[in-house]
């Protein structure tokens, strides 16, 4: 299976971008991985960095990684850098990767980036956000439109290198020549709906243009945090 692939990443108003991301043709597949760091004070940044170099590392010596290992051990590398470095004591990142080899595709994820997966004319969600509001809303506590309007909606309950134990979610599923695979911080999914990343994705003829095509969109809409998007098309 051949790969198209691209990412777009931008600080967008903040001062400073504290996403990471990257993607890598390996000897049998393709890895990648975004990562939306938080703690200020290059915290974030020095968080969601860490949390990919450590990913990339342990794609290339390892064909087959344990996805959910690995990022109990990203969590540990990170809680051991707040330890000697007591500035970044605050400092956490979302975490959401996939390995694709062959017809097979493995994720983990951690916080409230996202995965998608296109096929055909459907696009499905793959994950779900660790907040607290998609928490209130599963339960019943809230209802929809309670939730789009919730003033804590983007309050994560899990984060690699936070102080609590984080909740790290994995799964294993086939892919299909055609498919299109999307990784996403909160800048792009709270801005543009799956439906919209569709129509981007239909009308581009390469993984890079898509990707351009949903920043500037972002942009379009009014970018409000950090926005980063990776996108990866099987041909």
């Amino acid at each position: 299976m051949n790969f198209d692939f691209a990412y777009s990443s931008d600080k967008g108003p903040r001062a400073e971008n504290e996403d990471s991301a990257g993607l890598w043709r390996t000897s049998d597949g393709l890895a990648m991985a975004v990562a939306d760091g938080l703690g200020g004070h290059n915290g974030g940044q020095f968080a969601s960095r860490l949390a990919i170099d450590l990913f990339v590392n342990a794609v290339r010596e390892d064909s087959n990684l344990d996805l959910p290992m690995l990022a109990w051990q990203i969590h540990q590398r990170i809680r051991q850098a707040q330890q000697d470095r007591p500035e970044l004591r605050r400092m956490a990142t979302t975490f959401s990767a996939v390995r694709i080899e062959g017809g097979t595709m493995r994720i983990v994820h951690c916080g409230d980036t996202r995965i998608v997966l296109q096929r055909g004319k459907g696009i499905k969600l793959l994950t779900k956000d660790h907040t607290e509001a998609n928490r209130l809303l599963s339960i019943g506590k809230l209802s929809p439109e309670e939730f789009e309007h919730y003033p804590r909606r983007n309050v994560l309950e899990s984060a690699l290198g936070a102080p609590t134990h984080p909740q790290i979610d994995s799964a294993t599923l086939d892919v299909s020549p055609n498919d299109r695979v999307f990784i996403m911080s909160d800048g792009v999914h709270g801005k543009v709906f799956l439906r919209e990343l569709k129509d981007v994705s239909d009308d581009s003829a390469t993984a890079s243009v898509c990707a351009q095509r949903v920043a500037e969109l972002v942009q379009k809409k009014g970018a409000d945090d950090n926005y980063t998007i990776a996108a990866a098309f099987l041909e």
